[in-house]
């Protein structure tokens, strides 16, 4: 990752067809008819909690970079040598909840709007050590994100009570990222970022129907993508961080979903 020294906050453009695009399948996915043009339609809607390991993916920022040579983020940062008193980093364990709605069409294809909020939880936080002296160095970190994922799948029937879908989109992801840094104990180096971006969302779905309208679920869900460069947004410590928003990773989730009507 290479941090450019601007000097200027490089801002990410508004995507007005994504917002657009967002907006417009909402309105279809609550408001079409129950057939459209001959075409069988089923809705459900459901609620979910789950995990996100590595939130935040490695919370790379240029200071960890340049000023602590760590060239991987957080797990860079982890050093150790007898006589000091360290304690090891772990990327962020994220917490995630949402719900979701979704239209299917022959009860084989589905399109599926959700909205979450993820934030970290455990993790995040360590002292290591830096510099050739060496010197001591705590730090700390936070990451938390809202995104609304749209994706389309293929809805694969096991017998009558279990169906499995595979799913492929986007998500508008927008995302706050903080991060602290103390230099033995005295000087506290301070970073704050926020930003947008429209990662790939790949979803892997599982309901087994308790009811003719009821399902628990499980899904695998996967996101690709970062921000642009963003200036740090606290100014008070008179230091000058840049880092990018990532959202790469996985998330594991369970819930229940409702169907309208019955399969």
């Amino acid at each position: 990752m290479i941090f450019p020294l601007c000097k200027r906050k490089e801002q990410v453009k508004t995507n007005k067809f994504g917002v657009f695009f967002f907006g417009l399948i909402s309105f279809f996915l609550f408001f079409m008819p129950k057939k459209l043009f001959s075409v069988p339609l089923n809705y459900a809607i459901g609620g979910y909690l789950g995990i996100a390991p590595s939130l935040g993916c490695d919370l790379q920022s240029m200071r960890q970079y340049y000023f602590y040579n760590s060239q991987s983020g957080i797990d860079g940062l982890n050093r150790t040598q007898e006589g000091y008193e360290t304690k090891n980093g772990d990327r962020l364990l994220g917490l995630v909840g949402g719900i979701s709605g979704k239209i299917l069409i022959f009860e084989n294809y589905q399109f599926r709007i959700a909205f979450n909020y993820a934030s970290g939880i455990l993790g995040g936080e360590g002292t290591t050590l830096y510099g050739s002296t060496p010197d001591l160095l705590e730090f700390r970190y936070s990451f938390r994100t809202i995104d609304i994922p749209f994706v389309f799948g293929i809805v694969i029937p096991f017998w009558k009570d279990i169906k499995v879908s595979f799913n492929c989109g986007t998500a508008f992801a927008y995302g706050w990222y903080t991060n602290s840094f103390t230099e033995n104990g005295v000087t506290t180096y301070k970073g704050k970022f926020s930003g947008k971006a429209f990662p790939l969302t790949i979803l892997l779905e599982a309901e087994y129907f308790i009811t003719d309208k009821l399902a628990v679920t499980s899904s695998l869900s996967y996101y690709r993508g970062s921000s642009k460069l963003f200036t740090d947004e606290y100014d008070e410590d008179g230091d000058v961080d840049y880092a990018r928003l990532n959202f790469s990773g996985y998330r594991y989730s369970i819930g229940v979903m409702y169907y309208f009507l019955s399969i």
